[in-house]
Formats: C-alpha cells, sequence, structure tokens
C-alpha cells in the first residue's frame, strides 16, 4: 500500500514539474523569418535601471484581502487583479475602487477566473471549466455569456473586435487546434493544429500566452520557440524564432514514442535542450522573454533597433531595495502598457530590514505590514 501511494505522489509532484517547468514541444525553425539569440550558459546580471525607466511603487489598499495573485492587466489608468476567484479593481494610486466574486453554478456566474481581459468598460472572465467567456461591468455586473466548444486555457486581448483563445495541446473532438478566433462576437478561424500523438503525453496546462502592443496580438507558448503575430485582427502568423545556440529541441524528439508522462520526462533529462518563451512583452525599442536551460530560467532583451540581444540569469534591484538580487524563478512580472512585479508585503517587511531603501520608496514601504496586500513594482523600458 506504501508502494502504492509513493507511486500516486510521484507522478503527480511531476505532472507539477511538467507544467512548472513546460518542458515540451517546440515547432521546426523556420528560417525565413527573424531568429533572437538566446546565451543559455550566460551568467550575467540585468540591472534594473539599465532597461527601465520610470519607476514606483504602489501600495494596494488592503480594505479588501485578496489571495494569491494570479493574473494581473493594467487598463483605463486602472490595476485589474485576479486571485482566481474575485476581481480586484485598483485606481492608479491604489485606491479599492472595486472587488467582486461571481463564483457558484447559477446563471451570469463562474466556476472560477482562469482569465481575463479588459475591453473598454467591461471585463470579460475565461471560465475553463464551465466552458465560457463571460462579460461584467466593473462594478460586477453580469452582462453576457459566450458558450464554447471545448477547454480553453487563456484569452488573448481584444484588438478591432477580435481576440485569440488558446486551447493548449489536449485533442478532442471538437478542438483539434491550439487558437481559436473570434471576430465581433463569432468563432471564425483555427490556427496551429494539435499533434495528436504529442496529446497523449503532453498534457500541459498554463497560462499568460498573449501579449498586445499597439494594435497587433503576440501568441507564445513556454514549450515552443517560435513567437506568432496578429495585426488588427488578422491572421496569426509567425514573428520571430529563438535560435538557442544549437540546444533547441528537434521536433524529431517528439515523433518518438512515449508510454506517459514518466516515459517522457525521463528520456527528456538526458538531453540538454534548451527551451521556452514565457512572460513575453514587446515595446517600439524592446522586447524580453524568458526561457529555460537545466531547469534554469533565463531572461533574454533583444534591442529591436539595434539588433543585439543580451541573457541574464538574475536581476539586481539598484532601484528599490539596492542591492537585492531577484533569482529568476521570483522575477515574476506582469505587462500591458507597464511591466508590474508583485511582491509579498512580508517580503517588503523583511527586505526593509536588509537592504536601504531609495529615498522615494521608503515611506511606503516602511507603512507596510506583513499582512498587508502585495506591493507593485511598476515601470517601463528605457525609450
Amino acid at each position: 500500500m506504501d508502494s502504492f501511494f509513493y507511486k500516486v505522489k510521484y507522478f503527480f509532484l511531476l505532472f507539477c514539474w511538467l507544467m512548472l517547468l513546460c518542458s515540451c514541444q517546440p515547432t521546426e525553425r523556420d528560417h525565413s523569418i527573424a531568429t533572437i539569440e538566446v546565451d543559455v550558459i550566460s551568467n550575467a546580471e540585468l540591472k534594473l535601471s539599465e532597461y527601465f525607466e520610470n519607476f514606483r511603487m504602489l501600495k494596494l489598499s488592503s480594505d479588501s484581502v485578496m489571495g494569491i495573485i494570479h493574473r494581473i492587466r493594467y487598463a483605463n489608468n486602472r490595476i485589474y487583479i485576479s486571485d482566481r476567484t474575485y476581481m480586484f479593481i485598483f485606481s492608479d494610486t491604489g485606491e479599492l475602487l472595486s472587488c467582486f466574486t461571481k463564483r457558484g453554478r447559477g446563471p451570469g456566474e463562474y466556476s472560477g477566473i482562469t482569465d481575463f481581459i479588459v475591453d473598454g468598460e467591461t471585463i470579460v472572465v475565461l471560465d475553463r471549466s464551465f466552458r465560457k467567456l463571460q462579460t461584467y461591468s466593473h462594478s460586477g455586473e453580469y452582462i453576457s455569456t459566450h458558450d464554447l466548444e471545448c477547454w480553453a486555457q487563456a484569452v488573448s486581448p481584444m484588438v478591432d473586435h477580435t481576440c485569440f483563445l488558446y486551447y493548449g495541446t489536449q485533442y478532442c473532438e471538437n478542438e483539434r487546434y491550439k487558437l481559436r478566433r473570434v471576430k465581433s462576437g463569432q468563432e471564425d478561424s483555427l490556427y496551429l493544429a494539435i499533434d495528436k500523438h504529442q496529446a497523449n503525453y503532453l498534457k500541459i496546462f498554463s497560462n499568460h500566452n498573449f501579449y498586445q502592443h499597439q494594435e497587433s496580438i503576440y501568441f507564445f507558448e513556454t514549450y515552443n520557440d517560435t513567437v506568432y503575430e496578429s495585426i488588427r485582427g488578422g491572421s496569426m502568423n509567425p514573428f520571430f524564432c529563438v535560435d538557442f545556440q544549437g540546444k533547441n529541441i528537434p521536433a524529431s524528439f517528439f515523433e518518438r514514442d512515449y508510454t506517459d508522462i514518466l516515459h517522457f520526462s525521463q528520456e527528456f533529462d538526458k538531453q540538454l535542450y534548451a527551451y521556452g518563451v514565457v512572460d513575453f512583452v514587446v515595446n517600439d525599442r524592446f522586447l524580453m522573454f524568458g526561457s529555460y536551460y537545466q531547469k534554469n530560467k533565463k531572461l533574454t532583451v533583444f534591442d529591436r533597433k539595434d539588433q543585439i540581444s543580451n541573457t541574464f540569469a538574475t536581476v539586481k534591484d539598484d532601484v528599490y531595495f539596492n542591492g537585492l538580487n531577484f533569482p529568476l524563478s521570483k522575477f515574476s512580472y506582469h505587462a500591458d502598457n507597464q511591466i508590474i512585479v508583485p511582491i509579498n508585503a512580508f517580503e517588503a517587511v523583511e527586505w526593509r530590514n536588509s537592504y536601504p531603501l531609495s529615498k522615494q520608496f521608503e515611506e511606503i514601504v516602511n507603512m507596510t505590514d506583513e499582512e498587508d496586500n502585495p506591493l507593485l513594482l511598476i515601470f517601463d523600458f528605457r525609450q
């Protein structure tokens, strides 16, 4: 009996590891599109002040205490935060403007907030379990429902009345493509076919697969070395490929027969592949994304003007908590028009005793208690 429970626990931990690291399939690289090099062995340190500017810190009101932050979006000079159950809306100064939950099984309710987007004065919530897109006002008033045919994992921002739904690699009768376009309320186009064989063992759940810059929507996957772009709601086409200096996972690796996730991961661990595009963000001058090599996360910044890429292993804070070194596993950011890094209140309290605070943020941090809502570090790319 002990052996049985050990095996169950082992398989569960292994599955979680796969979901977190997303050790899976890239597409074959298309050499006709742009490539960006990633130096997978780099141990360089990124200093915040070298690439970013317009630094500020936001203390969120603790009038309503949130759980673990899952998703942050910035729009309409407001900050929208989901902890999978509640939707919090804060002003640009951290004041709580609205907080609502519609969790339940009745009309206009959701099982949880898988993902969400802000579309003008409405909030569109993706509910994976109930297979619905539900629209609410900023105060939480239910407006409408769009039923889905299968289990979507993420929804893109809206551009020209168009958004995209990401279905992952789970193959089902009604969903054989990773992406489905929704234009003016109608699902009209499919992109990126799911390999039925690979879907048997690449059962990976991931979020944060889209980014919007101006009139373009970008799509990326943590197990794919290609980023795609849709301009003004048009077709989704390759934008660039990542070159891991000969360490990209070949498509042939996924064409082998694996009995299950355990077998696949054992074979993968024997290799020295680099993979992934995570936390992608782009503006007119720079683009930035994370990737993995030997289970370590790397961060690459590409200068679009000078066509130069630099890869980093750590982030040095020389702005907020001077001297603090962020391991990339903890440098988790959300980005829309600004880059937002949430830090737990108890971490801020701990760091203020170990690192000198910048004068402009000293008062905010000293007012913070360990049980407060997270602080937000906010900044822009340098121009």
